[in-house]
C-alpha cells in the first residue's frame, strides 16, 4: 500500500511542470487592437520579438495608409490626376496584382478600389464619426464603377483607366501583415 502511495505521489510530482513563460502586449495598428502573445520564451526575448513585430506592422501601416501620406496615397493621387505612379515598390506591385486576382475571383465583392466611397462614409479618418450620406452622392460614386481591373500594372508603374479608383487596402492589409 505504501508503494502505491509513493508511486502515485511521484507520478503527480513528475506531471507538475512549471508553466511556460507567457509574454503579452498590445498595440493599435490598421485601425485594430492587436494582441501579441508569446509562449515559452524569456521576457527579454519575447519583448524583442514583439517589438520587431510591432515595428513591422507600423511600417506597413504607414506605407499602406489610404488618407495620410504613404505609397498608397501617392498612387491614389496619381490615379485622380490621370497620371502614372512611377517607382512603386515591388511588394506593393505584387499586392496590387494579388488583390486584382482576389477581386476578380470574388466577382467584385472584394473591391479595394472603392476608396472614395469608403471616404464618403467617413471611414478614412483617425476617428470614425457616423454621419448620414446623401443617396445621390453614393449613386454618383457607384455609377463611376471603380474596379481593381481598372488598374494597369507595368513593371513598377501603375495607372488607372478610371480616375474614380481610389485604393483603400484596409480589407487586405491586416491579413497581409499577419502573413
Amino acid at each position: 500500500m505504501r508503494f502505491i502511495f509513493l508511486l502515485t505521489a511521484l507520478l503527480l510530482l513528475a506531471s507538475c511542470n512549471p508553466k511556460e513563460p507567457l509574454y503579452n502586449t498590445q498595440t493599435y495598428v490598421f485601425g485594430t487592437l492587436v494582441d501579441i502573445s508569446i509562449y515559452g520564451e524569456s521576457d527579454e526575448r519575447s519583448q524583442a520579438v514583439a517589438t520587431a513585430i510591432i515595428n513591422n506592422y507600423n511600417q506597413l501601416h504607414h506605407r499602406l495608409h489610404a488618407w495620410k501620406p504613404s505609397e498608397i496615397s501617392a498612387i491614389n493621387h496619381a490615379f485622380a490626376e490621370g497620371k502614372t505612379a512611377h517607382d512603386v515598390s515591388p511588394d506593393i506591385v505584387k499586392m496590387i496584382e494579388e488583390i486584382k486576382v482576389l477581386s476578380t475571383q470574388s466577382q467584385g465583392a472584394f473591391n479595394p478600389a472603392i476608396g472614395h466611397l469608403i471616404e464618403l462614409w467617413g471611414f478614412q479618418s483617425d476617428s470614425f464619426i457616423p454621419h448620414q450620406v446623401e443617396a445621390e452622392k453614393i449613386q454618383a460614386l457607384v455609377a463611376k464603377n471603380p474596379r481593381m481591373n481598372d488598374i494597369v500594372v507595368e513593371d513598377n508603374k501603375l495607372y488607372s483607366n478610371n480616375p474614380a479608383v481610389k485604393l483603400d487596402l484596409g480589407g487586405y492589409a491586416k491579413g497581409y501583415a499577419l502573413d
